[in-house]
This record gives C-alpha cells, structure tokens and sequence, in this order.
C-alpha cells in the first residue's frame, strides 16, 4: 500500500467520492442555472432535502449529530417540513 504524503486530504477526497445514492424528496425549488451552490443533504439513509450549499456547510465536521441538527433546523425554516414528523412510521 502506498503512503501518502497527506492522509487526512486524501481521506476526504475518497470521502467526497463515495457514491450514496438518493431519493429527493421533492425537486429542486432553486433556479436551475444556481445547482453548484445546491447540496443534497441527507436526511436519513435514503431520502434528500436540497439545502443551499453555504445553509449546509455552516456545520461541518465530526459531529454529525449537530450538522443533522442544524440541518434539520433549517428545512423547517425553508421549506416549513417536519422531517420527524414526516418521515414516522
């Protein structure tokens, strides 16, 4: 195996990568010429929400549980969805 000489960059390149796959919700409501600054995030293993990208990003990191938060947050203020709600079984 070969080293690298920066792991952590080349961990997050194999990261971004990685292919997740995804059911949107709904379609995108922003314009179509602005789908570079439109991030999917993933609300559970199978269903997106489209959120701006800099709304995405403001959370990154390790702590996945504040990022979910934070996201969570933010659907309900953009699009007035309750993704517990609506995602109950």
């Amino acid at each position: 195996m070969k080293k690298h000489k920066y792991p952590e960059v080349n961990r997050r390149a194999r990261f971004k990568k990685r292919n997740l796959g995804y059911l949107p919700l709904f379609d995108n409501p922003y314009p179509s010429y602005d789908v570079r600054s439109v991030d999917m995030h993933h609300v559970n293993r199978i269903v997106c929400v489209p959120l701006p990208h800099r709304t995405h990003m403001l959370t990154k990191g390790r702590d996945s549980l504040k990022h979910k938060q934070h996201c969570k947050e933010w659907v309900q203020k953009l699009f007035l969805i309750d993704i517990d709600y609506l995602l109950r079984p």
